[in-house]
């Protein structure tokens, strides 16, 4: 277990204890007050940060609540791209990962931002995760117009998106959703058997590099760290993956 949790400066704001219905309740900052149905946690980043797969997983679905209709109008920005994905890793089967405040993915190669479709939705598609549902989003001309990648497959360590966050406050979100043979009693729509973990206390993280040893079941923290980098391109915010 060499080399694990030593990045837990880190970790921000956790989940909301009352939506966590597998593994400890509270996070790594138990004081620090949360919203409710809040499902995961920030690793406090500065914007524009390469954010990079925990885990071998595949692209299952995106949301954009509008992540530059802020900046066009001068007004502090709410980066809004949120990515689900499942892992296809066998330490963690059917865990669903969504990553939030999101300021750009290379998955969403064209990234056009719709703040919000002609009905007023937030522009989404694939599989999407909320606090007490899940379902499919079916296609429409604005989702397709991001040309998302559903599909694409990342290993740990490869990049995701850039940080975005809140105003002046810059971070990245993380929420995990774990698979059990117990229901979850939250569920109003979709899988019962998935459960919202609190993310600073339920997994072990360490430091990703392509020569590091996981040892079953440990995420590799989301981040450039213990001297890996990636390649010089990917660290341009327009950055995208070509398929």
């Amino acid at each position: 277990m060499e080399g694990i949790n030593t990045q837990i400066q880190t970790y921000g704001t956790g989940a909301d204890p009352n939506i966590i219905t597998l593994g400890p309740k509270t996070g790594a900052h138990s004081d620090w007050p949360t919203y409710p149905n809040k499902i995961g946690m920030e690793f406090e980043l500065t914007r524009g940060t390469p954010v990079l797969a925990p885990i071998d997983m595949v692209l299952i679905g995106f949301i954009d609540g509008g992540t530059n209709n802020l900046v066009q109008s001068g007004q502090n920005p709410n980066y809004g791209v949120g990515l689900y994905f499942e892992s296809i890793s066998p330490d963690w089967p059917s865990m669903i990962i969504y990553v939030y405040h999101l300021m750009s993915s290379p998955l969403l190669p064209g990234e056009i931002q719709f703040p919000v479709d002609k009905w007023g939705n937030t522009i989404a598609q694939g599989h999407v995760f909320k606090d007490v549902t899940d379902g499919v989003r079916p296609e429409n001309s604005a989702a397709l117009s991001y040309g998302a990648l559903i599909g694409y497959t990342v290993k740990r360590g490869e990049l995701i998106g850039f940080a975005g966050g809140v105003g002046n406050h810059s971070f990245a979100s993380f929420c995990f959703k774990v698979s059990d043979t117990s229901i979850n009693p939250t569920v109003q729509e979709g899988n019962r058997y998935l459960h919202w973990v609190q993310p600073s206390a339920f997994f072990y993280w360490k430091g990703y590099g392509p020569d590091v040893i996981f040892p079953s079941g440990v995420l590799a923290y989301p981040f450039e760290c213990d001297g890996y980098q990636l390649h010089v391109e990917q660290h341009d915010v327009n950055y995208k993956y070509i398929v």
